[in-house]
């Protein structure tokens, strides 16, 4: 009797647990789903989880890339630029996250700051050579 109490209230416990951890980090399962399935949900659930996702003090590449592209599909530049700037603190010298920041700057038209990743970008690349 006493095990099968014990084993009743470990399950109890456990699902507790699990919906606990489901209601905290709701945004980042969320995240978890590829970007093309992200785009065929509603855009302000996007939106609330990614502004959710980004107040975190960390993130994964994977969640920021998701975020990033999820942003661009559904027109959001702000929410794509903050992704990518949060995604290039992570890996600066990627020369590809620059441009992919690059082009939401100039989409959001903010050229000027695009205009320097791009030029930083090239000189970056030639200096290599």
């Amino acid at each position: 009797m006493t095990t099968s109490r014990f084993l009743i209230a470990l399950a109890i416990a456990m699902l507790l647990q699990g919906s606990v951890f489901a209601v905290q980090y709701r945004d980042l399962l969320y995240f978890r789903q590829p970007a093309s399935a992200i785009v065929r949900d509603d855009p302000a659930t996007f939106e609330a989880n990614a502004h959710a996702a980004l107040t975190r003090r960390k993130l994964t590449r994977h969640h920021l890339d998701t975020i990033a592209t999820a942003a661009e599909r559904f027109g959001k530049p702000d929410i794509q630029i903050s992704a990518l700037e949060r995604r290039l603190e992570l890996d600066p010298k990627e020369a590809h996250i620059r441009l992919q920041l690059g082009d939401a700057l100039r989409r959001a038209g903010r050229l000027d700051e695009a205009e320097r990743l791009y030029t930083d970008v090239i000189r970056s690349g030639s200096e290599k050579q």
